[in-house]
């Protein structure tokens, strides 16, 4: 059944009555108006009938199903903590309740809805549309540990677009650019980047929440990006990796450097006065710091992380803040904020899909833009990129099943 809209708001102001007029007319209080003029009720058949009497008209001129904006069942994506909630502990998070209503953003994924919560502690949702929102109470178990929950979504407005969205998810602040432009390349289409770490990413890629995945984890046995990785939580499944280009990666530190912090061996000082802003575990940033400090033979020297960030920018911003003395992030976070970079090693950040999706528009017209040279050229106006390989296929793991030795195509 659909929404009930309303214009009895519209037609009490034309008729020249404040909200506590009419209210006194039909028999109930200016809040109970109020709450019904924004949709938030449904009148009684009674009240209805009043309403139209006063307002001379009839009820089908001030009540319609909207159809539209009927609730829909959707999964409810399971996202990683925010980074407020992970730096108090995931313990402590798990027990807080979510919000009467949070923010989400649709996709169609599979001939299923999924939901994604857009966190009110991310400055990047904050900028994002959202397609509607869900109530707490709506949020239904997961049946097992190996499903999903599912909530029901009020939507914003019709769900066409919400529909013809080409989900991605990944750490890389050019992700943002690159659906940005590929959003503005056809009308009707949109992409949404939504920020999360590479192992999260890839989480929500095999369990079939986003199209497309962002990641730069290294296997250190395999000495190879990403590739592994895929093999080891898609098994089975024919994917496509391409890369979007290389970085690199490093400590962002105060100003002038007061700590004196040369590279990662300083992270481990006896006297504990460095500050480490961690990050989530799986993430690319947080694997390479503990593989350079295994490499310094003082990974068990490493004292706990008090604080945990979600992303490079927040990264960066406990660091301004004074709040952190140093933390693994790119260049582009650093200067966003004024603070110095210690390089530490180039990692490649690649996208990864299924392969059944290869011949989808909106991935075609993804890849074109980000092999394209309008995209490389402002890739490299922001620092610290290396777009020669940018839109190239790295891998296709089905052949790469089939021959273990073959680690990239081209």
């Amino acid at each position: 059944m659909g929404a009930l809209g309303n214009c009895v708001g519209r037609r009490r102001a034309a008729a020249g009555l404040r909200q506590h007029d009419l209210a006194a007319r039909v028999g109930v209080s200016r809040q109970s108006l109020s709450t019904l003029e924004a949709g938030h009720s449904v009148p009684s058949a009674a009240l209805a009938l009043r309403l139209a009497r006063e307002l001379g008209c009839h009820v089908e001129d001030l009540f319609w199903l909207d159809e539209r904006h009927a609730p829909i069942r959707a999964e409810l994506a399971d996202d990683e903590l925010p980074a407020r909630d992970a730096r108090r502990g995931s313990r402590a998070a798990a027990r807080r309740q979510p919000p009467a209503e949070a923010r989400v953003v649709l996709a169609s994924i599979g001939g299923r809805w999924v939901a994604h919560r857009l966190s009110t502690n991310d400055p990047g949702a904050l900028a994002t549309a959202a397609d509607g929102a869900i109530a707490a109470n709506s949020i239904r178990s997961a049946p097992s540990a190996h499903e999903s929950r599912d909530t029901r979504v009020t939507p914003f407005a019709d769900l066409d677009r919400a529909r013809d969205t080409l989900l991605c998810a990944g750490c890389a602040p050019a992700g943002g650019i690159l659906a940005a432009r590929a959003s503005a390349a056809r009308s009707g289409d949109r992409v949404v980047w939504l920020d999360r770490s590479s192992g999260a990413a890839l989480d929500l890629l095999a369990r079939g929440q986003v199209h497309v995945a962002g990641a730069h984890l290294y296997d250190e046995d395999a000495r190879e990006f990403n590739v592994p990785f895929v093999q080891r939580r898609l098994p089975g499944r024919a994917m496509l990796i391409f890369n979007l280009a290389r970085w690199q990666a490093g400590l962002v530190v105060a100003p002038g450097n007061p700590r004196r912090i040369r590279g990662v061996r300083d992270l481990a000082r006896d006297r504990g006065d460095v500050r480490f802003v961690a990050r989530p575990r799986g993430s690319g940033a947080q694997d390479l710091v503990l593989r350079l400090l295994r490499r310094e033979g003082l990974h068990a020297a490493m004292p706990p992380a008090p604080l945990i960030a979600r992303g490079h920018m927040d990264v960066a911003q406990l660091v301004a803040l004074g709040l952190a003395d140093a933390g693994i992030a790119l260049p582009e976070a650093a200067r966003a904020h004024g603070l110095c970079f210690i390089p530490l090693a180039e990692e490649r950040f690649d996208l990864i899909l299924a392969k059944e999706h290869a011949g989808d528009a909106r991935v075609v017209r993804l890849l074109e833009l980000l092999s394209g040279r309008s995209f490389r050229r402002e890739m490299e106006t922001l620092g610290g990129y290396v777009t020669r390989e940018s839109g190239r296929l790295i891998a296709d793991t089905t052949a790469v099943s089939a021959n273990p030795d073959q680690r990239s195509l081209t």
